[in-house]
């Protein structure tokens, strides 16, 4: 992907990236994390665990910086994260950060991202 088309997509709103993920994972069913000895996870404004996760690798890597600065991206089979680890988000209360930017990320429940995942695999 070059420069002009990465930045034009990482610019877009929280909602519409969230979009992109939603389609790309299904195009490709790979989605990507940032890794370092465990899964990097964050917070909301509440303190309340987030899972980050990106449509590709080289967003995911845009993102590898401050407490994330040692991580590598990491790839997910989509299907399997559908089936194993999405509903157990969902069942701890764990909530998703969907294509975060540096500056800000679509924050999903797992049941929604998990819904709207099927609706765009089964297009």
């Amino acid at each position: 992907m070059d420069l002009k088309a990465f930045n034009a997509i990482v610019g877009r709103s929280a909602a519409l990236r969230y979009d992109y993920f939603v389609k790309k994972a299904a195009d490709t069913e790979i989605i990507w994390g940032l890794y370092d000895e465990g899964w990097a996870m964050t917070t909301d404004r509440d303190g309340s665990p987030v899972l980050p996760l990106w449509p590709k690798s080289e967003f995911a890597l845009h993102c590898a910086r401050g407490d994330w600065s040692g991580c590598s991206g990491r790839p997910l089979d989509l299907l399997a994260f559908m089936d194993k680890i999405l509903p157990r988000l969902a069942q701890d209360g764990v909530r998703v950060s969907v294509f975060d930017n540096n500056i800000d990320a679509e924050i999903a429940e797992a049941d929604k991202l998990l819904a709207d995942l099927r609706r765009a695999l089964e297009k």
